[in-house]
């Protein structure tokens, strides 16, 4: 069983090292400091509920930091130093997902998936891809974004970039005693693009909501193993009437469903099982418990009709997804020698496409 478990985890590994190479679409990589950054802010490993309170961030933890404010241009560096005109720009933003990044300024959007891991300091490779939108604005000579003021006049067009993401100082940076006004300066972010611009965005805090339920960590995620054991769907009908339906496809006997988390020094990662192939996401866990899910790439092996089924359903449901997550405290359990055992919880996660999951938690295996 043992060599097993080895072979499997070897597998495993070896084919998203082949993935890596390969430019398989939804690597997430590590967030490079450039030689003038110093220590981030804002660490989330203790806490993601106040994540302003702290003076320096994992380095796994920066692109799910970075997802919580929203970010507005501020300057444009050219390579050769020089700073670009952008005073007749219409705004632009950033989001932040975990496999892509979106642009928007008026009713242009433009998107950026993270197709591949490639070679620091640039980790990221990927290139700007307009997105079809229903907004008209730009019908209106008076609204109208000129080509030289576009996002696109910021990028090489039609051509691939690799690019990396830097949190430049603020001035809170050297001293978690600073008064409040300085620890709420301004954040700042650099999207440095290799043999091109460089961004600098300034972010404000995102208005989230405190969530319901008891509070939850990436920590609190990555400590246990966890078990689906249940998983409907949610649907009205036209008199406004709930149904609720099992999904089949999750409570097989011969394919549970279970998930785990984990920090590698890059990123943070998902992973989701049928009990056949291993899988990785990146994932973001947010202040409100808002979870986000970005592309999924698994190992290929082959797991019979209903195997591949099973896992085709759990890998669609889960990938570049958003959910709520609640926590709440089950009854504990007495172990052999009446001593009380570790907390038992249920996760309840409520996916923004109408499903509903709940997930509990288990001893996590060690080889």
């Amino acid at each position: 069983m043992l060599n097993h478990l080895i072979l499997n985890r070897l597998t495993l590994s070896l084919l998203f090292t082949v993935s890596f190479s390969v430019a398989l679409i939804g690597c997430q990589s590590t967030p490079i400091k450039s030689p003038q950054q110093t220590d981030t802010v804002d660490n989330t490993t203790v806490n993601t509920i106040h994540p302003t309170d702290k003076s320096v961030i994992s380095e796994s933890q920066v692109m799910q930091w970075v997802a919580h404010y929203d970010w507005q241009l501020a300057q444009v560096i050219h390579q050769n130093g020089n700073i670009a005109d952008i005073e007749n720009f219409a705004p632009i933003t950033l989001a932040i997902e975990p496999s892509s990044i979106s642009l928007h300024q008026g009713c242009e959007h433009y998107r950026m998936d993270f197709h591949a891991l490639s070679a620091p300091p640039y980790p990221y490779y990927s290139h700007l891809a307009k997105v079809p939108t229903t907004c008209h604005d730009d019908n209106n000579t008076d609204t109208a974004i000129k080509e030289d003021n576009s996002i696109q006049s910021l990028f090489v067009r039609y051509a691939p970039v690799r690019l990396n993401f830097e949190l430049l100082p603020t001035s809170h940076l050297t001293s978690q005693s600073a008064p409040v006004a300085i620890q709420a300066a301004p954040k700042r972010l650099a999207l440095n693009i290799e043999n091109g611009n460089r961004l600098i965005f300034i972010g404000s805090p995102k208005a989230l909501a405190t969530p319901a339920g008891l509070p939850i960590t990436n920590e609190l995620l990555e400590q246990y193993h966890w078990t689906l054991v249940s998983a409907v769907s949610n649907t009205y009908d036209a008199k406004g009437e709930l149904t609720r339906k099992p999904l089949g496809n999750f409570y097989h006997p011969d394919h549970p469903i279970s998930a785990s988390f984990e920090s590698w020094p890059n990123n943070q990662y998902a992973s989701f099982s049928s009990g056949c192939n291993g899988s990785r996401a990146p994932y973001f866990l947010l202040n409100d418990n808002t979870f986000k899910v970005g592309t999924i790439i698994s190992t290929v092996m082959g797991c019979g009709e209903t195997g591949n089924r099973i896992e085709s359903a759990l890998f669609d449901l889960m990938r570049d997804s958003s959910s709520q997550l609640t926590l709440s405290l089950q009854p504990s359990q007495p172990t052999a020698d009446n001593q009380t055992d570790m907390p038992r919880y249920n996760l309840l996660q409520t996916m923004a496409t109408g499903e509903t999951l709940v997930w509990q938690n288990e001893v996590k295996k060690t080889l």
